[in-house]
């Protein structure tokens, strides 16, 4: 496996990284940061990589060196200077960014910088985020803070007007097939299938890697989806369960939102194999046999897009915190259903 270090293990992401390792060669970073992209883009991985670099006691060209005693607390996570602010629950609290707004009044102990890293912007309810308002415009030399957010809408205009924005991106397929193998030992077949299902989320694909059970559960959907497609709503009914239960520990809503990515990513497959037949480009590409004898079960494609769409619906009732059960058995009626 080759040897990158420093922010060149983050795959990806270029532009943030010139920004940043520059600011670490200048020893000038801007006090408050607005890292934006979806889940899995690499975002944390920076903000601890940057934190690193800025700490580091014998940085080079802007990268930590990994060698210090300084990197080596950092990457065993007991480094006093550096934390994560991470959503207490479905939320990050009032109380905690009291807490952070409190600490910052003391300066680091061990580092040149002291460091918050708040995991989850998009947790931050109006008064929790305006807690930390003149935290973020005003804040002591010492100090940077660093807010990640998935969803641009979701940040309040207070915030974005106090940060400097740098936006993470999905990560061209086979860009991040050939840092799978090299970084990360995956094989070539694993690597070239995971790159095209994280949707260039690096952090997704990583944790996949080998993953017996994400294959396991990704069966089990495809089961539930040969059954719908048998068009037999009793059947399908019969199986509506399978979505809401797995043998890992995930809690039922976040395990259903899991079965319903998989389910929607076959069915955008199928799809697209009824439109586009032998040149057909898809996402469960290991899987592109059965993805061909099941739309050959579709008249049209109609019945394959309408399914689409009911799979997005459920997802955003769950996310409303909808019944699940409820949910799941009207939705595997309307697969059945066509």
């Amino acid at each position: 496996m080759s040897e990158h270090y420093g922010f060149d293990k983050i795959i990806g992401q270029d532009l943030a990284k010139r920004v940043l390792m520059k600011a670490v060669r200048e020893q000038s970073p801007t006090h408050a940061y607005l890292f934006l992209g979806l889940q899995s883009t690499g975002k944390t991985t920076t903000a601890m990589e940057f934190g690193k670099a800025l700490n580091c006691e014998n940085p080079v060209d802007g990268n930590a060196c990994g060698d210090c005693s300084i990197c080596r607390a950092i990457d065993h996570g007991n480094f006093p200077d550096m934390r994560i602010w991470s959503p207490d629950g479905q939320n990050t609290k009032i109380d905690q960014m009291r807490e952070m707004r409190d600490l910052a009044r003391f300066g680091p102990t061990k580092g040149k910088w002291k460091i918050n890293i708040v995991e989850q912007g998009d947790t931050l309810n109006d008064e929790s985020a305006n807690c930390i308002l003149k935290l973020l415009e005003e804040p002591p030399a010492y100090l940077i803070n660093i807010l990640l957010f998935r969803n641009p809408g979701s940040m309040l205009p207070t915030i974005r007007s106090r940060c400097q924005m740098l936006r993470f991106t999905q990560v061209d397929a086979e860009q991040l097939r050939v840092r799978l193998v090299e970084d990360h030992g995956a094989g070539e077949e694993e690597a070239e299938f995971l790159a095209v299902y994280s949707q260039g989320c690096p952090g997704r694909a990583i944790s996949l890697i080998r993953n017996n059970d994400f294959f396991d559960r990704r069966d089990e959907i495809i089961e539930v989806a040969r059954i719908a497609a048998s068009g037999s709503p009793w059947a399908a009914l019969k199986i509506a369960g399978v979505l809401r239960t797995s043998s890992n520990d995930k809690g039922v809503r976040d395990t259903l939102l899991e079965s319903l990515d998989m389910l929607v990513l076959w069915y955008r497959d199928l799809l697209a194999a009824k439109l586009q037949g032998d040149q057909v480009s898809v996402v469960n590409l290991d899987r592109i046999d059965e993805i061909k004898d099941q739309c050959r079960r579709y008249p049209h494609a109609g019945p394959l897009a309408n399914a689409v769409d009911a799979i997005l619906q459920a997802k955003r009732a769950i996310l409303g915190n909808a019944n699940g059960q409820i949910v799941t058995e009207a939705l595997m009626m309307k697969l059945a259903r066509g």
